[in-house]
């Protein structure tokens, strides 16, 4: 096992991150553990408890790197030329994608819960804020009115949502003319047509 003074905090927190990233490419994380995962990387949980604070904070850390790596995939269909009605299109494509892609983060990131008492750290806050802004971007350029915006952003993320998790799980119950790729592009476009009216 590896000794303390062998990797700085810094290095530990990122051989943990990847490992559990690793981990995540294969299995959910329900199958990893704090020993597993300090095991896996040459170091005691203990170690990992003082880096962290708590397994809880290790795997809301992964989540943040998975937010990340969606916001980084919307803003890119943020920075086209497209129409807001288009680059929402592109939003609802690219969610359900990136799920499909990483289903064992995206799962992490919907599933895993605070102990009751711990709040959201406002590092993983600011990352959930900057996805519902790149929503809201789109929709601000339809409406003026910020409230409207914010409601609409978060009743368009909640469905595709919806969407997403009941496709992942084989739920839908849908055949080939009712996908959920048609489904969000169905959605989007009746409720923008409805909402901006």
């Amino acid at each position: 096992m590896a000794r303390r003074k062998d990797h700085t905090h810094d290095e530990i927190r990122a051989l943990a991150l990847e490992a559990m990233q690793q981990h995540l490419q294969q299995q959910p994380a329900d199958t990893m553990s704090l020993r597993k995962l300090a095991q896996a990387i040459g170091y005691s949980p203990a170690t990992l408890i003082n880096v962290f604070g708590s397994y809880d904070h290790l795997l809301l850390s992964v989540s943040a790197i998975t937010l990340d790596r969606l916001a980084q995939q919307l803003a890119h269909h943020s920075a086209t030329e497209l129409s807001p009605l288009q680059r929402l299109h592109s939003f609802g494509k690219t969610y359900l994608q990136f799920a499909r892609q990483n289903p064992y983060c995206w799962q992490l990131l919907f599933e895993h819960r605070l102990p009751d008492g711990d709040e959201i750290p406002d590092w993983q806050q600011q990352r959930i804020d900057q996805l519902f802004a790149i929503i809201e971007q789109a929709l601000a350029e339809l409406s003026p009115d910020a409230e409207n915006v914010r409601q609409a952003a978060r009743t368009i993320w909640a469905s595709v949502h919806g969407i997403c998790t009941l496709s992942l799980s084989d739920k839908l119950f849908a055949d080939h003319l009712s996908n959920a790729d048609s489904m969000i592009e169905s959605l989007i476009h009746h409720y923008i047509n409805s909402w901006s009216r």
